[in-house]
């Protein structure tokens, strides 16, 4: 990955700082406040860097003249946004992260600072106004947010300005490294997909199998609001995409009871799933990632009892256990950061908010399967509809997210930006095909992805993924049943089809996925396996899907 940083003071330190976190390459300006030359000059050094993102920290007290009046500060603000305007028009799709500013008091009768202190709130409005109207790929980095978590005296450092022309401090280079890191990251999606929660002393002080309904701590106030507070960002989360689990040692009618309480923020519908029982929450959330069907590593905990979390450090260490708060208060700060650490996005997509109802919708689909008396009458009691189709501008970002986070059923695994998949969609020798499903207990979206690389009569498989939730029910035969169709729509004269196995540690499920389609095996080594096929030699229609209108 290549990260650009720009600035209109030094940050060497900082980029530095995000080279080591991101453990990717960086390129900074190569002279002082000449961040706007790079974005209007397309010989500069940034265009030839093909950065992967960019970052511009603009520290607003360079200009402090500018600040004196509205006039000179909107144009001070225009100025610099026409110029992140133009990067943005040139380099396609690439993602462009700006600092929010601060303008603070440089003052000393009160009777204007109150004046310029509302003078500065306003243009920082007005920046960030601007700033949101000039697209997509545009984005607000909140470093004001870490000023005001740290505070201004903690924030800047005079010394290290003066002598250097870096306004920041030491303790702010590393808040804001971390800020960066988690944004550039974001923009592949969330590391972690599922929070397992404890119950008793997690979402509401006391233990409701002693304490009764009506004993437990949860409220609008006082202690109970806590454990009301932490409820509102699980909500919250859940809302943004991420899964909540319940892992708890406790009767289920006590919790039914629990549920019950006036106080609670999170229903039962909240959560995908729930194991409450008494045995070891090690082995229950192994049976969770099987239910689920999502890796162990695709989970964290939350548990206030110390044991608990050492056990599941010990027996299941692929999952990120948080350490729990000794002072109680700090719970839903803490809880905060779980978001920001393992779940954080930086787009979330239509199929994010309704994950927790698809993965509901997929126990139902269990229920049958089990009624089912073979796998063929399961699938037709789905009543399946598909959809497979050239990827449409608005699934561009859905598709980056699926190309950066899909293990399972992935061939090359081969990961991608979003800059890539537009070039890739924009490029006449290439293209990506998605596809949509739907059964009678509800759409699933978009689920699957080919990106496809023609060359004279051949089509090259670069990339075939699909999401696990529909793994085992043919989807990934009917499209590739669709692909003949398709090849010859095109009329770019394909003959022959090229796929790959690029083996990793978590895509064994599909290492003989060609072989089931009578591809031909033409080379392999101990990592990667090469086959062709004719068209005509595609599978025909499974016969068991629909189509969607």
């Amino acid at each position: 990955m290549r990260v650009a940083i720009l600035s209109n003071v030094t940050i060497d330190m900082l980029a530095e700082s995000v080279g080591k976190k991101l453990a990717c390459e960086i390129y900074t300006s190569p002279g002082f406040d000449t961040w706007q030359q790079e974005l209007f000059a397309q010989d500069s050094g940034l265009y030839a860097f093909k950065a992967d993102a960019l970052v511009i920290m603009l520290h607003a007290n360079s200009y402090a003249d500018s600040w004196a009046n509205v006039e000179s500060g909107e144009n001070l603000i225009d100025d610099w946004l026409r110029a992140v305007k133009v990067f943005a028009a040139n380099s396609g799709s690439v993602p462009v992260f700006v600092s929010s500013i601060d303008i603070s008091d440089t003052w000393n009768s009160r009777a204007i600072y109150a004046s310029q202190k509302r003078l500065g709130v306003y243009l920082e409005n007005y920046f960030l106004e601007k700033l949101n109207s000039l697209g997509n790929n545009i984005y607000v980095l909140p470093v004001k947010d870490v000023l005001e978590n740290i505070g201004r005296v903690n924030y800047y450092s005079s010394k290290i300005w003066y002598l250097g022309s870096m306004p920041y401090s030491l303790k702010a280079i590393s808040e804001i490294s971390d800020l960066i890191t988690r944004y550039v990251a974001g923009l592949h999606g969330a590391r972690k997909k599922c929070l397992a929660v404890d119950l008793d002393n997690t979402l509401w002080g006391g233990v409701i199998g002693e304490d009764g309904v009506n004993g437990i701590k949860l409220a609008n106030a006082k202690e109970g609001a806590i454990y009301q507070d932490v409820q509102r960002v699980l909500k919250k989360m859940q809302n943004q995409g991420v899964m909540l689990a319940i892992l708890s040692k406790n009767n289920i009618s006590d919790v039914d009871a629990a549920f019950s309480h006036e106080s609670m923020i999170l229903k039962r519908e909240d959560f995908v799933a729930e194991i409450i029982n008494w045995q070891p929450k090690s082995q229950n959330i192994t049976q969770l990632a099987k239910n689920l069907n999502i890796g162990l590593d695709a989970f964290v905990f939350l548990d206030d009892n110390p044991a608990e979390r050492e056990q599941m450090k010990a027996q299941c260490p692929e999952v990120a256990v948080v350490d729990f708060p000794r002072d109680i208060s700090k719970l839903p700060d803490i809880v905060s950061k779980v978001y920001d650490e393992y779940f954080f996005t930086l787009n979330v997509t239509s199929e994010d908010a309704q994950k927790t109802q698809m993965y509901r919708a997929e126990s139902k689909r269990r229920e049958i399967f089990s009624d089912s008396g073979s796998v063929n009458d399961f699938l037709k009691k789905l009543d399946m509809k598909i959809d497979i189709h050239v990827m449409q501008p608005y699934e561009e970002l859905r598709v980056t997210q699926l190309v950066n986070k899909t293990n399972q059923f992935n061939l090359t695994t081969r990961r991608y930006t979003q800059d890539e998949i537009h070039a890739f969609a924009n490029n006449p020798d290439s293209e990506i095909i998605t596809a949509h499903v739907s059964d009678k207990y509800g759409d699933q979206g978009l689920i699957a992805v080919m990106i496809l690389e023609y060359s004279g009569e051949n089509a090259l498989i670069n990339t075939f993924l699909m999401s696990c939730r529909v793994m085992g029910r043919q989807v990934e035969c009917e499209i590739m049943s669709e692909l003949r169709k398709f090849l010859i729509a095109n009329k770019k004269n394909i003959l022959r089809i090229t796929g790959e196995y690029i083996r990793t540690a978590k895509n064994s499920p599909v290492e003989n996925f060609y072989d089931t389609l009578k591809f031909r095996l033409v080379n392999q080594d101990q990592a990667r396996k090469v086959y062709e096929t004719g068209i005509s030699d595609l599978p025909e229609s499974t016969g068991l899907f629909g189509r969607l209108s």
